[in-house]
């Protein structure tokens, strides 16, 4: 009887020190967006070179209400970045470039399931709606040098889209209030067309994250 008194202790003491505290918490993060523009099509003519770079630094800043153990809502504001492309031209006889940037920030709402492992370790996927903001940039610069002419212009455009995602990660608990969180997360992404029906983007969104968490 009094070991399993003992036992029962035990156990009620390990679920005790192992459950979650409630409440709300805020977090921040770092990332790396490797989501990068298709090159625009050469039609494989001579002195027409075409590259394209990953949208790079992200960063995203939020907060959170964590209900129980397993579960919590999410909503943040991030910055993913601005990815570019272009195509130059140096055929002898024209002398340009075209370059394509398409800069994206969302506002996010993400619904968080939780994994406690032990006191410090938890595992997290989550699933998230994102009202994405896009700017698209478009500038040209063409010269005839033998003839003396050369052209600057440039266009803008802007578009928004209710996009899904999802991710996983884990957090680490330093203290009471303060946790390390580290993230993998995708998300999905509409085409964008320049003027001539060409898609500039395609792929979806992959993003590394790391940051910090702080609950009240």
């Amino acid at each position: 009887m009094k070991k399993i008194i003992a036992v029962s202790v035990l156990s009620l003491a390990a679920l005790s020190a192992h459950a979650a505290e409630q409440g709300a918490y805020v977090f921040g993060n770092l990332g790396y967006n490797f989501a990068k523009p298709q090159q625009l099509d050469t039609h494989g003519v001579d002195g027409l070179n075409s590259s394209s770079s990953a949208a790079g630094m992200s960063w995203e800043l939020g907060g959170g209400y964590r209900f129980n153990d397993y579960f919590a809502l999410e909503a943040s504001y991030a910055d993913f970045g601005k990815a570019k492309t272009s195509v130059s031209a140096r055929t002898g006889v024209i002398d340009g470039n075209v370059d394509v940037s398409l800069a994206t920030t969302a506002l996010r709402l993400a619904a968080v399931g939780i994994l406690p492992v032990n006191n410090e370790l938890e595992l997290f996927a989550k699933v998230s709606l994102n009202q994405m903001y896009f700017k698209g940039s478009v500038n040209a610069n063409v010269g005839i040098p033998e003839a003396g002419f050369e052209q600057a212009g440039s266009a803008s455009a802007k578009q928004n889209h209710l996009r899904p995602g999802i991710g996983f990660g884990a957090t680490y608990k330093l203290n009471k209030q303060v946790a390390l969180r580290g993230e993998y997360e995708y998300l999905s992404l509409p085409d964008w067309k320049l003027p001539n029906g060409a898609d500039v983007m395609q792929n979806g969104m992959h993003v590394l994250k790391a940051g910090v968490s702080y609950s009240f």
